[in-house]
């Protein structure tokens, strides 16, 4: 008789596992010596003999309702469908994807679920031969819950998505085929502590292995690396089953054993200690592994055999310092999540080495895997390429704060002990072997401490490795290890680094940012700011960036190819707030990547004097070894440059001196722009400016052009053309140079130059936007305040036509948004200067997105050269991956194409800019007395602020340029601080804004 399906374990709050085997390390086993000796270790389960991976095709039924599950599986096994494992069933047609944030999909009273949820049944067939021997399976992630069923029976139970389940199954099975069925809830009460910020899915999303053995077969092992004296000792601890036989372990170094150790008549357990050794430690930055091989021998031969890389490294915190082989290391890390925008969870071993290539190519030595323990093969590329790693458990609480208002809810009631524990203990179990493994993390945002408490007294039982969980800060219990917060202010950490002047309790054990930097969109803003601090104190332990990537569903054939939160129907939803990574979806990295990567550079420099130049390792184990090229930049061209080998032991300093004179260049913009190379890898680079002259106008001689008044309007002859200002307006009608207008004659925004204010809003600006749209300056006009005769409006001097006008910038909700005097100087030569003065703000103002002019040009002037930062977008709190110099590009290519369009074009310290078409015709743009900032767009600010995809958002026409005095830093306020002081600002001021924009080049017909 079969055993019914419908089991009440995935709603049956006692039950969160159930006949399942003792949580183990993760390791392949392989029939002789010689094979595991060959294998890799992260690719092994695809080439052992004595695990067959059962990833490939299931088949699989989908219900929409648990009551519509059938209690018999043949009832099923007529009307399936064929999927493959590993996926998920909302990247598999079976379910739209769903995004949410700090929310449960559904009305929370834990341990309450729907019952009546949706559940998936997935079907596989296997042939066993030899019934005499042992049969585990091991599910590496299943999302939702898991019963488990084979030839009928129902063999156990888990949850907790992203930890390991594994079952004996060799009571269940037969000689011949055997089938095995997973029945895979959509929720259950374990979905209470997975209220991470990411999609939420299900399905088997992770390899399912099934392995044979021997009664005598190895179950699991502990590596003791322990370290006194300046010496490593290595122990182990083995779990062997049943029945007796021969263990030896075998210590190697690519191939050479380095030491051996043999027990005989082993049975149950083992204890082998290989005494002291002579071994080479292992950092990130030098990722030493040696070769493990574990052999089980019985009377007929070597019954089983595995293999697996061990690290030496020994970890400690000394007072509030913590030391990596008594070094007081610097975690540059990134939070990282399993996304694919194709597969969602379901990564692939390609894929994870991927990320963990891109991690290492950026500078990064660290990852969060936020928030649940990964593939342990991603581990084993952490350890083999050199990561340290917070190793987080399956654990997030966040809904029962954000929509019960009742955080502790879970972490105080001691009914759900068991439950934390069991998440704890089955990660650590798995991967405690691992080098990489720098901290263990409690979870995330979870709010309380007691049964985190409980955990951490248990873990301390068991390791050495400290243990972190962020959100005990919020209560009396303040840290464990270490302290940790998510996206404080500046001004406090810099207080920390210093040693002095936050509150004692931060300075009583290390400190960590297990999350800063939002890098949503373009930003995050004041990245250096917070690394600088990591370096300035040994209490500070670092910090990861949130986060990797964006989070995006893909749609190849589809009006929109990334989709978010809101996009797919979802009943709750946080919008585009996936969408937060340094990486785009396929891994095209963000221009946050390359500032993340110039933060995390391994050496930094500072300025002697103008040619002598200090050099400092910020590696701790590894010597450096890399190639400095240096240019000299006078006014953006390339005048001298040089390179010299340079190597660096871990933290020394060097200096080097360049051979340049500046003599003859004191009056010019000279940036000494120095790179670091490691063959052909650039690791980072500085910049130093050297003189940086005022920029200034250049006023062309006497005489003054011709003026002439007509009908309100003034006409104004230059060289090649005119310009036509109207009275009754305000506005210049037309300036036309060899025929050809270059300020657009019907544009879709302001006729212009007309004062801008308002910016599209960049994603951390999402909680400042409010007051900007509450005052309407998303729909503001530029007018002429009081319309008067255009005579009384202009002078004409010596050499130029002076016009002056004032202006209100006024929105639909709010008549007055300030108040502004511009004056115009028109040479004979077409030059025009522009000077802005705001004669009086609105106050009510909050961090205000810019403060600068817009105007349009006809869309045929696509072609941009400029002076300033580049060659990637860029804001003032948002630029150390760019550098000076004449860079250029097209208008189409300027802007940053984020999933949710945003403000993504700007390029600060610009001093000149030229709007051509291709032929080189058009305008040039000069900064008077400070550089400014410019962006060149198809498209308007407004248009691009009503786009909620980058294919809704289309050219207008015209291309629109933006030339500002002042823009809005970056910062990271979706989910941490606004812009430092320096990077914000409430009003304009009384500062004078000047520019000058003149003709460019020749028309060509």
């Amino acid at each position: 008789m079969s055993d019914s399906l419908r089991t009440p374990n995935y709603n049956d709050f006692s039950v969160y596992k159930d006949n399942l085997l003792p949580p183990a390390a993760y390791f392949v086993p392989f029939s002789t010596a010689q094979d595991a000796l060959e294998s890799d270790p992260v690719t092994a389960r695809y080439s052992s003999d004595r695990v067959t991976c059962l990833s490939g095709d299931w088949r699989f039924r989908y219900y929409a309702k648990e009551s519509d599950l059938p209690a018999d599986l043949d009832a099923i096994e007529a009307e399936t469908d064929t999927v493959s494992v590993p996926s998920t069933w909302q990247h598999t047609g079976y379910e739209e994807p769903y995004y949410v944030n700090a929310r449960y999909p559904f009305a929370p009273k834990p341990p309450q679920i729907p019952a009546d949820c949706p559940v998936g049944v997935y079907v596989k067939e296997f042939e066993i031969e030899n019934t005499a021997l042992h049969h585990t399976i091991t599910f590496l992630g299943v999302a939702g819950s898991l019963d488990l069923f084979c030839n009928d029976r129902y063999v156990g139970y888990s949850e907790g998505s992203h930890n390991t389940a594994a079952f004996d199954l060799t009571s269940y099975l037969h000689a011949g085929v055997n089938r095995v069925a997973v029945v895979n809830h959509k929720w259950c009460n374990g979905t209470y502590m997975e209220c991470q910020d990411m999609f939420r899915e299900n399905g088997i999303f992770r390899d399912v292995l099934l392995r044979s053995h021997g009664a005598f077969c190895l179950e699991d092992y502990v590596v003791h690396t322990d370290y006194a004296d300046g010496k490593y000792t290595l122990s182990l601890d083995l779990s062997l089953g049943s029945g007796s036989g021969q263990v030896k372990a075998t210590l190697l170094q690519e191939g050479r054993e380095v030491a051996a150790q043999r027990v005989e008549n082993a049975a149950g357990t083992a204890h082998l200690n290989f005494g002291s050794l002579e071994v080479e430690p292992w950092s990130a930055e030098t990722p030493v592994l040696y070769d493990l091989l574990l052999e089980l021998t019985g009377t007929e031969g070597t019954r089983e055999a595995v293999c697996r890389p061990v690290g030496f490294r020994h970890i400690e915190i000394r007072g509030n310092v913590f030391y990596l082989n008594d070094q007081p290391i610097k975690l540059l890390g990134v939070n990282h999540h399993d996304s694919h925008p194709v597969r969602g969870y379901a990564m692939t071993l390609s894929d994870m080495e991927r990320d963990v290539q891109l991690m290492k190519q950026f500078n990064v030595n660290c990852v969060r895997t936020s928030h649940y323990p990964p593939d342990p093969a991603f581990l084993d590329l952490c350890d083999r390429y050199g990561l340290y790693v917070v190793d987080e458990a399956d654990i997030e609480t966040h809904g029962c704060q954000v929509e019960m208002h009742r955080p502790g809810a879970l972490s105080h009631n001691p009914k759900w002990r068991g439950h934390f524990w069991d998440r704890v203990e089955r990660m650590f179990c798995r991967d405690r072997n691992h080098p990489c493994i720098t901290m263990w993390s409690l979870g995330n945002e979870s709010h309380g401490y007691k049964n985190q408490d409980y955990c951490y007294q248990e873990l301390k039982k068991r390791t050495t490795v400290p243990v972190h969980y962020e959100a005990v800060v919020r209560t009396r219990r303040w840290c464990y290890d270490v302290v940790s917060e998510m996206y404080p202010w500046h001004n406090r950490v810099h207080l920390i680094a210093e040693g002095k002047g936050a509150p004692p309790k931060y300075y009583k054990a290390p400190y960590f940012l297990c999350e800063y930097a939002h890098a949503m969109g373009m930003g995050a803003g004041d990245l250096e700011p917070y690394v600088q601090d990591f370096y300035r104190g040994d209490n500070m332990l670092g910090g990861c960036i949130w986060e990797f990537c964006d989070h995006a569903a893909y749609h190849a054939d589809g009006p929109v190819h990334y989709t978010y939160g809101g996009d797919h129907g979802e009943n709750k939803h946080d919008s585009n707030f996936c969408t937060d990574g340094l990486f785009f979806p396929d891994r095209t990295p963000h221009a946050g990547a390359y500032q993340m990567k110039n933060a995390y550079r391994p050496v930094r420099a500072t300025a002697v004097d103008e040619n002598r130049y200090l050099f400092q390792s910020m590696l701790r184990f590894a010597t450096l070894q890399i190639q400095v090229r240096w240019k000299l930049l006078s006014d953006g061209i390339s005048v001298v440059s040089g390179q010299a080998d340079l190597t660096l032991n871990p933290l020394e300093m060097r200096e080097l001196t360049f051979d340049f004179e500046l003599t003859q260049r004191s009056s010019c913009h000279n940036v000494l722009l120095v790179r670091y190379l490691r063959g052909d890898e650039e690791l980072g680079f500085e910049q130093f400016t050297l003189t940086a002259p005022t920029p200034l106008c250049t006023v062309p001689g006497v005489p003054a052009p011709r003026a002439q008044v007509s009908e309100n309007k003034l006409w104004v002859y230059f060289d090649r053309g005119h310009l036509v200002f109207n009275g009754t307006t305000g506005q210049i009608e037309d300036y036309v140079v060899d025929g050809v207008p270059l300020l657009h004659p019907d544009p879709e925004g302001e006729i212009g130059p007309a004062v801008a204010l308002y910016r599209a809003p960049l994603d951390n600006d999402m909680n400042l936007r409010r007051n900007w749209e509450q005052l309407g300056l998303d729909r503001a006009g530029f007018y002429i305040k009081k319309p008067g005769t255009v005579a009384k409006m202009y002078m004409v001097t010596d050499n130029g036509v002076e016009i002056t006008a004032d202006y209100v910038l006024a929105g639909p909700r709010v008549p007055w948004l300030g108040s502004f005097r511009l004056t115009y100087t028109v040479y004979r030569t077409g030059k025009v200067r522009l000077d802005v003065l705001c004669l009086r703000p609105n106050r009510r103002l909050r961090h205000l997105p810019r403060y600068g002019v817009v105007l349009e040009m006809p869309s045929a002037f696509d072609q941009v050269r400029y002076y300033g930062m580049g060659p990637y977008p860029n804001l003032s709190d948002y630029n150390l991956h760019c550098h000076t110099g004449i860079f250029e590009t097209a208008v189409a290519t300027m802007h940053e194409d984020y999933i949710k369009p945003q403000e993504g074009s700007a390029r600060t310290d610009t001093r000149w800019a030229q709007v051509t078409d291709r032929q080189g015709f058009g305008l040039r743009f000069d900064a008077i007395d400070a550089p400014m900032t410019f962006a060149a767009d198809p498209y308007t600010s407004q248009r691009c602020a009503k786009a909620r995809h980058r294919e809704e958002l289309t050219a207008g026409g015209t291309t629109c340029i933006h030339l500002d005095q002042y823009q809005l830093g970056a910062g990271s306020n979706a989910c941490g601080p606004v812009p430092r002081h320096g990077h914000t600002r409430n009003t304009p001021g009384n500062r004078v804004f000047s520019f000058s924009f003149e003709p460019t080049g020749e028309r060509h017909d």
